[in-house]
C-alpha cells in the first residue's frame, strides 16, 4: 500500500525590498510624485518658451528675403525670441546698442499661469514634488540663460524662481499639502485681524487691477482710430501684423501699471522729459508702437487730479465696508489694525508691480520709462487708507455707539433749551 507525502509547509516571509536592499541597509527612495513635478516644471518652461520663440522664428521667416537682416538665421530669431521670454523673468536684452531692462508684464503673467496649470494637472500631493517643479524650472531658465547669451542671469533666475514658486502655490490652491506640525501651530497662532487683512488686501489689489484694465480699455477705445493708423504705417504684412499685434496684447500688463500710476496722481514718463499725470501731460516723440496711441492727451476726462484721487478712495471705502461686515466682532483697535495690514500688503505688491513696469526700453532718452514705484506706492496706501479707515471707523459698533449717546445727548439739550427760546 503506497503512502502519498506532502512536500512540507513553509510559512511566507514578507521581504520589505522598498525600504532595504541587500545586507538589510536602508536604500534611497525618490518622493512621491517627484516625476510629476520634473515633467510639470519642464513642461511649464517649455511652454512659455515656444509662446515666444515660434512668433520670432515666423517673422524671421516671413522677412527672411529682406537686406537688413543680413546673414542672420533662425537661429538668431530663436535666441531673439528666448531673450524676450528672459526679458520676463528680470533678464536684459542687448542688442546693436539697444539695451532693454523694462520687464513686458504680460510674460511674466503668462509664466505663472503655465506653471500653475502644469502643477494643477500634474496633481502633485507633497512639499518635495513642489519643490522639484520649482528647481526644474529654474534650471532649464538656467539653460535657456546659457543659450541666448543676455546679460542679468543672476536677475532671470530669481525671477524664474519667484514665477516658479507663485505659480505652484497658485496652481495648488484648494489642496495644499499638510503642513509640518510646527508651521501648523505658527499659523494657528497668527491673529484674526491679521488674516481678515490679509484677505481685505488681496481685494484691494483686485479692485485696483480691474480699475486699472477698464482704464487702459476704456483709451484703447476712445483712441482706436489712431492705434490703427499708427499701424497702418508700419506697412506690414499679415505675419508680421499677427505678431505685432500679439506682442503689444503682452504689453497690456504694463499699460495698466501706467494706467495705476496715471489714476493714483504721480502720472508715468515715456521718455525722459516726457510726463502724463492728471496735473499735466507733457508728451515727446515715442516709439513707432501702435498701442501708445492710446496714451492720454491734454484736456481728456481724467484731466482732474480730484477726479481721479476719488478712484483710490472708493476702492478703499468699498473694502473697508467688506471688512467691516466680516471683522464685525472685532474691537475698533483690531479693525483698524487689519486696515493697516490690508493697505501694507496692498502698497508693497503695488511698488513691485510699477517697479516691475518702468525701466528703459532705448538709449538715451528712452532709458526713463514708467513710473517711480515708491511714490505710486504712497499715494495709492494713503487714499485706500483713507476710504477704508473712515468706513471701518464711522460703521464699528462702538463709534455707531458714541454717535447715539452723542445724538441722545444733544436732544436732552435741545429739549432743555427749546422752552427758554419759547418764552
Amino acid at each position: 500500500m503506497s503512502t502519498t507525502t506532502r512536500p512540507p509547509t513553509i510559512p511566507p516571509r514578507v521581504i520589505e525590498h522598498e525600504a532595504y536592499g541587500s545586507g538589510g541597509r536602508p536604500t534611497f527612495r525618490l518622493p512621491e510624485h517627484s516625476v510629476r513635478g520634473l515633467l510639470a516644471g519642464a513642461e511649464a518652461v517649455l511652454f512659455g518658451w515656444l509662446v515666444l520663440v515660434i512668433p520670432a522664428v515666423a517673422a524671421y521667416v516671413a522677412t527672411a528675403a529682406a537686406p537688413a537682416l543680413g546673414e542672420a538665421g533662425w537661429l538668431e530669431a530663436a535666441r531673439v525670441g528666448t531673450a524676450v521670454w528672459l526679458l520676463g523673468h528680470g533678464a536684459l536684452l542687448s542688442a546693436g546698442g539697444l539695451q532693454i531692462s523694462l520687464v513686458p508684464i504680460g510674460v511674466t503673467a503668462l509664466s505663472v499661469f503655465l506653471v500653475s496649470a502644469a502643477v494643477r494637472r500634474a496633481q502633485l500631493t507633497g512639499w518635495a514634488a513642489l519643490l522639484i517643479a520649482s528647481a526644474t524650472y529654474v534650471a532649464v531658465t538656467g539653460l535657456l540663460v546659457a543659450f541666448a547669451g543676455v546679460d542679468g542671469g543672476a536677475r532671470a533666475l530669481a525671477g524664474a524662481l519667484a514665477v516658479a514658486v507663485a505659480g505652484s502655490l497658485l496652481g495648488q490652491r484648494g489642496r495644499y499639502p499638510r503642513l509640518p506640525d510646527a508651521v501648523t501651530r505658527l499659523a494657528e497662532a497668527v491673529p484674526d485681524w491679521f488674516v481678515l487683512g490679509l484677505r481685505a488686501g488681496v481685494r484691494i489689489l483686485v479692485a485696483l487691477a480691474v480699475l486699472s484694465l477698464a482704464a487702459v480699455v476704456a483709451a484703447v477705445v476712445v483712441s482706436f482710430d489712431r492705434i490703427l493708423e499708427l499701424q497702418a504705417g508700419l506697412h506690414t504684412d499679415g505675419v508680421s501684423t499677427v505678431i505685432a499685434v500679439f506682442a503689444q496684447l503682452l504689453l497690456v500688463p504694463t499699460l495698466m501699471m501706467w494706467a495705476l500710476a496715471y489714476l493714483a496722481g504721480p502720472g508715468f514718463s515715456v521718455g525722459e522729459g516726457t510726463a502724463f499725470a492728471p496735473t499735466g501731460i507733457d508728451a515727446g516723440p515715442l516709439p513707432v508702437v501702435p498701442v501708445l496711441g492710446s496714451l492720454p492727451e491734454p484736456g481728456s476726462l481724467l484731466g482732474e487730479l480730484g477726479l481721479v484721487v476719488v478712484f483710490g478712495v472708493l476702492v478703499g471705502a468699498a473694502v473697508g465696508w467688506w471688512l467691516h461686515r466680516a471683522a464685525a466682532e472685532e474691537d475698533l483697535p483690531r479693525s483698524f489694525a487689519a486696515v493697516v495690514v490690508a493697505v501694507a500688503l496692498a502698497a508693497a505688491v503695488v511698488a513691485v508691480a510699477v517697479g516691475a513696469g518702468s525701466g528703459g526700453i532705448g538709449p538715451g532718452r528712452m532709458a526713463v520709462v514708467g513710473a517711480d514705484a515708491v511714490v505710486v506706492a504712497v499715494a495709492v496706501g494713503w487714499q485706500v487708507l483713507l476710504g477704508a479707515a473712515v468706513v471701518v471707523v464711522l460703521a464699528h459698533p462702538t463709534t455707531a455707539g458714541a454717535f447715539r449717546a452723542l445724538r441722545g445727548v444733544v436732544r436732552s439739550w435741545w429739549g432743555e433749551v427749546r422752552p427758554d427760546e419759547r418764552s
